[in-house]
């Protein structure tokens, strides 16, 4: 099974969060934006591509996040990164702004749990 994210999950994710970086807040075109998959772990399982388990993140922060412990620790405070096992449903991400958004597998966001 493919280790990238499928189109039609792109998609969805474009038309959630257009092309915000979560972690910045503006749109860091498409040369640079890669979706994260909140959930790191290897493997091909089909539940790593759900939308509630993905944020767009430029590509330099999401390589600076798994480099530097401090913004790692910041990014699992901010539910940018979770535990493989957790539930992406239920923890919110903390965007740029401030905001908690709850993100759900059909491709909602909200300002609340669902």
């Amino acid at each position: 099974m493919s280790k990238q994210t499928p189109k039609a999950a792109l998609r969805k994710l474009e038309q959630r969060d257009g092309h915000e970086c979560a972690w910045h807040g503006v749109n860091c075109g498409t040369d640079t934006l890669v979706p994260q998959h909140r959930q790191g772990g290897m493997g091909g399982s089909p539940l790593k591509h759900r939308l509630s388990n993905l944020v767009w993140l430029c590509s330099r922060m999401n390589g600076d996040i798994e480099a530097d412990a401090d913004l790692a620790m910041e990014a699992r405070e901010r539910g940018i990164k979770v535990g493989f096992w957790a539930d992406t449903e239920t923890i919110p991400v903390v965007y740029s702004d401030g905001s908690p958004w709850w993100l759900s597998d059909d491709g909602t966001k909200r300002g609340q749990p669902f």
